[in-house]
């Protein structure tokens, strides 16, 4: 059980929201590390949240002496069972406090201010770039480090601090995500997707060098899968007592996992594990290359077959030897080739001074939880004599590449609405309609998916507000039903529907002679999906937010005084600072056509992503950007119920804001490979 820490109520541990009183229960990890500098670096002093550290991570060692560290876990412990130096953090049950610290340890922890940034969140937003990586222990820099690139696969960091010779880096706990064991006996597993496993396993292995944290992927209780099946681990683990790893490690570790997954074989993917684990291949382009066309063959293998009672035991040993005779796929070097270009470097253990290279490649520019099968801007280190950056990025761009286009897997709505704690009547209206259509096949599964999704925040007296939010939702309500048929509304379609909107409204006013501040008029934000692409538009305040790996966007700019004055070069407090700064310079209703000029754009859907629409009720006071990490990144997890996000977010409205009506739209979509459109693409460059 998980006691609240508002109100003390005793919740079970699944909970994320306490039961009585609604609060976000968030529940973390603490790894408890010695920790021993052998730089010449002057060691830090910690403070209450993120300590300072000279030391880089190339040049620390974990210590695992008995000798060198006496501590017990209770002297690192306040009174009321929290962690000192980061009081926030307290245990989630009690533990032997006089266990020793003479090595590693991870305690269960709960967050005692879930709703408040975290302070690794804060230092972000608040210290000097050039500054940065002093103020961040050693032991925690490469979280940050590897976070752009490999996220989820290395978890969020929270905090971090030193004291008394430890350092503790605090995480999301992923102690309860499943297991590569749990695929044992499992259905769930595809043959493409246990060769991105190990494609990403490869990536990552070549980013955690430069930390000395490869042992993070040797370590199977280590390897976690998240709801979206991506291999994630659980923590880093560092090189202890001047031990390394090599190639032959991960490739004798991946033997071992694939015969205990003994419901799906791939030959050829195991017979390539065989050969790592003996040390016949060496170079990580050509491993990368190997498992490209391993991937290729699958899906030949599956495009061929007629029935889906086929099996991937069928694929055999020939895939390895078409793989190496042609492992450059459409690309113009052969093994042979990379061999050269990027040596024989078998060791994993980073030179003095090494640093981590990060780069996106412009033709496969794809991040890890964007795609199923990718290459990842974090690729090869960069060697610290005699190498140039530019050097260094033109063998990174002679890679094979896994990269694939996407397409929508699951798209999920939830919308609603709530009259505030000061209005007598809602002026908000809204309107969701998603339509799904999935198609079976021995390649796979396909969704096509046609969603539209629009929120009107009405304004106006005698009613004016509520009628007008209503005729505009109407309005483009039956508009797209005739005008949306097939593909996807272009900008000028989206156009003519939203001046249809204004002109009803408009002419609603002039019938009833409606004057001033009793012309009705309404806010516009909306967004229309078709599989992988979405158009979004809008007109006043009401916005639209979405939430990525790279983290929560406004893709919308206020229609009002302040922004209209920001946009014309006046600085944003002088902007802001006038009196009618918040007044609507758009809106529907209000004027006619020749005056309404609604922003609209079109997006490219390529990877997991979170959409909130939301009128001022919600957005006031910033309150999406400062509840972002405890109440809406939460919500683009699979496992995370949107009613409940949604609701949550009307909760903290009410609570913070409650002046106006609150309404909430939420689109949460998951993106996946294109594998037959990738087909298509590596045949138009291979010919």
């Amino acid at each position: 059980m998980v006691a609240c820490p508002e109100c003390q109520f005793e919740n079970p541990v699944q909970n994320r929201f306490c039961q009585r009183c609604g609060s976000p229960l968030k529940q973390l990890r603490a790894v408890i590390t010695p920790t021993q500098f052998t730089t010449a670096a002057t060691t830090s002093q910690p403070n209450e949240a993120i300590s300072s550290s000279k030391a880089t991570a190339s040049v620390l060692s974990v210590v695992s002496d008995e000798s060198a560290v006496s501590t017990t876990v209770g002297q690192l412990l306040t009174q009321d069972n929290c962690l000192k130096g980061g009081e926030r953090y307290q245990l989630r049950q009690p533990v032997n406090s006089q266990q020793s610290l003479s090595s590693e340890i991870v305690l269960d922890i709960l967050d005692c201010e879930p709703a408040a940034e975290s302070p690794f969140t804060h230092l972000l937003s608040t210290a000097e770039e050039e500054v940065f990586d002093s103020l961040v222990p050693a032991l925690a820099l490469p979280y940050w480090k590897l976070q752009e690139h490999f996220f989820p696969m290395v978890p969020d960091l929270q905090a971090a601090w030193e004291i008394d010779n430890y350092t503790i880096v605090i995480l999301e706990d992923r102690s309860t995500w499943r297991t590569l064991a749990d695929f044992e006996t499992s259905e769930d597993i595809e043959p493409l997707e246990l060769v991105h496993w190990v494609y990403e396993i490869i990536n990552l292995w070549d980013a955690l060098t430069v930390f000395d944290a490869v042992p993070s992927l040797l370590s199977e209780d280590n390897l976690r899968m998240d709801d979206d099946q991506i291999l994630c681990i659980q923590r880093l683990i560092y090189a202890s007592g001047g031990n390394t790893y090599t190639l032959k490690d991960l490739g004798l570790f991946w033997q071992a996992v694939l015969r205990k997954l003994d419901n799906i074989q791939i030959s050829a993917l195991e017979n390539l594990v065989v050969d790592i684990g003996a040390g016949a291949i060496t170079n990580l382009a050509t491993i990368k290359g190997l498992l490209a066309n391993i991937a290729d063959n699958l899906q030949d293998k599956a495009d061929s077959m007629t029935s889906a009672d086929f099996t991937v035991s069928e694929l055999d040993d020939e895939m390895i030897s078409e793989s190496e005779a042609d492992v450059d796929l459409s690309f113009e070097e052969t093994p042979a080739d990379l061999e050269s270009s990027f040596g024989d470097e078998e060791t994993t253990q980073p030179s003095q001074g090494a640093s981590l290279s990060l780069r996106e490649d412009d033709s496969f520019s794809i991040a890890v939880d964007d795609l199923l099968l990718s290459e990842e801007g974090l690729e090869d280190l960069e060697e610290t004599e005699g190498s140039s950056t530019e050097s260094i990025e033109e063998s990174i761009s002679d890679l094979p590449t896994m990269a694939l286009p996407m397409k929508l897997f699951r798209l999920d709505e939830v919308g609603r609405t709530h009259v505030g704690r000061q209005r007598s009547h809602n002026e908000d209206f809204f309107f969701t309609e998603t339509q799904l259509k999935r198609i079976d096949s021995p390649s796979g599964t396909h969704l096509n998916a046609r969603g539209l999704y629009i929120l009107c925040d009405g304004m106006g007296g005698h009613s004016g507000g509520e009628i007008a939010s209503t005729l505009a939702v109407n309005t483009l309500r039956d508009f797209f039903a005739e005008r949306w048929t097939t593909d996807l509304p272009d900008e000028a379609v989206v156009k003519d529907g939203i001046l249809k909107a204004n002109q009803v409204i408009f002419e609603r006013n002039e019938e009833e002679g409606r004057s001033g501040n009793a012309r009705m008029g309404t806010t516009l934000v909306m967004i229309l999906i078709s599989d992988n692409q979405a158009v979004i538009a809008h007109v006043g305040d009401s916005r639209l937010y979405c939430l990525n790996r790279q983290g929560l966007c406004q893709l919308t700019v206020d229609h009002e005084v302040g922004q209209r004055e920001i946009s014309r070069g006046v600085e944003p407090a002088i902007a802001y600072a006038r009196p009618d700064a918040y007044q609507l310079t758009q809106a529907l209703g209000p004027r006619n056509n020749d005056e309404v000029a609604p922003s609209i754009s079109t997006l490219s859907l390529n990877q997991d992503a979170l959409f909130i629409l939301c009128s001022d009720g919600l957005s006031d006071n910033d309150l999406i950007e400062t509840y972002a990490e405890s109440h809406v990144e939460p919500m683009l997890r699979s496992r995370h119920d949107l009613e409940d996000g949604v609701a949550a977010l009307i909760d903290l409205a009410n609570e913070h804001n409650g002046h106006d009506n609150i309404t909430a739209i939420a689109v949460r979509i998951k993106m996946r490979p294109n594998l037959e459109a990738a087909k298509e693409a590596d045949q138009s460059l291979g010919g």
